[in-house]
Formats: C-alpha cells, sequence, structure tokens
C-alpha cells in the first residue's frame, strides 16, 4: 500500500502465485461486505446489474470494504461513461461492464475507466487522491496498477470479435456469462450445455494467451461438485474465481434443513 492507497487483492494474489476468490454480492447492505471481508475473500462484486442499490448504499459498501481489507469491484447495470466513473469515483478497484457487443464496446469502456494515454477518464481529487495528499502523478502510477477493467464476453457479437477484444490495451480482465449465452446461443437456461461450455473454454485460452486475467464464476455452495470445476480451472490458470453469490447461504441453509428433517 502506497502512500494510503488501497491494493487490489487480485492483483496481490497473481504476484504471489495464487488463485483470488470472491463473490457477487446483491444484498445492499455494508454490514454482508464485512462479513465477507472476515471470511476471507479477496473481492466483491457489488451487483448492480442485478440488485437494487441506491448510490448512498453502494458508497458505504464500498468503504466498508476498505475498512476490511476486501477489494471492491462493482459490476455496472450498462456500458455508460458516467456509470464507470462513478463507481470509481466512490472507491472502487474494479469495473464489470456486462453484455459488451464487440471491440467497439470494449474501447469505450477503456475510455471512461482508464487515465491517459490509454483513457481520458480525469484522476480529480477528493477521496480518490486524500483530499490532495496524493499527488495527480502518484495517483495515475497507483491507478494503472490497482485499478481493473474487465468485460464479459456473452454476446454473440462479442463472441465473433473476441480475438481483437482480448489484444486491446487498457483491457485488464475478460469474463465469461453462461447464463447470458445459453440464451445466445439457443439453449436457454442451460448454462452448462456442451455448446456454452466450448464457448467458454474458447474466450478462457484466447485471453489467457493475451495475457489477460480471466475470471469466472461457478456455485460451489449451491453444488459442492462444481468445487472440483473451480480448482480444474484454476489449475488451468484462471487467476480469478468468483463462488457464486452471497445469496447462496439460501442453497446451504436449505440443503442442511433437508438433510436434518429426512
Amino acid at each position: 500500500m502506497g502512500h494510503g492507497l488501497p491494493t487490489n487483492r487480485m492483483r496481490e494474489a497473481v504476484r504471489e502465485g495464487r488463485p483470488s476468490l470472491g463473490t457477487y454480492v446483491r444484498t445492499p447492505s455494508p454490514m454482508m461486505i464485512e462479513m465477507l471481508g472476515y471470511a476471507g475473500l479477496d473481492f466483491v462484486r457489488i451487483d448492480l446489474n442485478a440488485g437494487h442499490f441506491d448510490t448512498e448504499t453502494v458508497e458505504n459498501m464500498i468503504r466498508t470494504a476498505h475498512a476490511v481489507g476486501i477489494t471492491p469491484v462493482v459490476r455496472v447495470e450498462r456500458n455508460d461513461p458516467l456509470s464507470l466513473q462513478a463507481a470509481l469515483d466512490m472507491g472502487a478497484l474494479g469495473i464489470i461492464v456486462p453484455e459488451v457487443q464487440g471491440r467497439a464496446d470494449v474501447e469505450a469502456a477503456i475510455q471512461a475507466v482508464k487515465l491517459p494515454p490509454l483513457g481520458e477518464r480525469h484522476s480529480g481529487g477528493g477521496a480518490r487522491t486524500r483530499y490532495g495528499l496524493v499527488s495527480a502523478a502518484d495517483y495515475a502510477a497507483w491507478a494503472a496498477e490497482h485499478i481493473t477493467l474487465s468485460v464479459q464476453v456473452e454476446t454473440r457479437p462479442a463472441v465473433a470479435e473476441v480475438d481483437a477484444i482480448v489484444t486491446l490495451p487498457g483491457l485488464d480482465m475478460v469474463q465469461c456469462g453462461r447464463g447470458t449465452l445459453s440464451y445466445e446461443y439457443d439453449v436457454p437456461g442451460e448454462q452448462y450445455h456442451p455448446t456454452v461450455m466450448e464457448i467458454e473454454k474458447t474466450i478462457v485460452d484466447k485471453a489467457l494467451a493475451a495475457g489477460k486475467l480471466v475470471g469466472l464464476q461457478y456455485y460451489p455452495l449451491r453444488d459442492p461438485g462444481q468445487v472440483a470445476a473451480v480448482r480444474a480451472w484454476i489449475k488451468r490458470g484462471v487467476q480469478c474465481m468468483c463462488l457464486g453469490t452471497d445469496t447462496d447461504i439460501v442453497f446451504t441453509y436449505r440443503q442442511l434443513v433437508s438433510d436434518l428433517t429426512r
């Protein structure tokens, strides 16, 4: 940690030669972030794309993440420059853009998230620079290392342009989205259909070959058998594994209740 600015634990994990582990958060609560921080996870993905959050709550969730030492990432609702920049202004260390439609979409996200020369975002001031305690130059050096941009390649146009996407400077991480892919490729709801799994494998291989971080999501709390799949992807070189969502605790208790009342 330099100049009092936080460390991105996803990046730190890569330097340490280990995978980073986290979960999506769909519960609009700083307390949920606090609990997950104490659980030992590396990151939380605050999911504006699938939850209902007001701005103040998101800001307090991000602030709590920094307080307990877990890396806050925000999945935005859409590829809108103001939304991406607002999440960064609140202190997010990572941005996830869902359902990009191709190379042009990714280039637009890079422009919004990255400082020059890669993008057009301004370093500004306020909390991001500790209200002037961190110089613009020091902030820029820190941001280049710790602010991560990820996109989800989960639409037909994006899959068709995956080779062009994964080579873009300024894009840090590539993710899939098996649920969306299942609808795009006419097997709705079947996120483990062979067609979907083959597309996921292709995206992962191309992203890793291009030197990008790769993030995948599986659900070991819902299905303990998926622990093997998580281990297999880590062995394959995937650096960032999202272990379902915070709401998966429902599945855990449902199974426990079933076992105890059988």
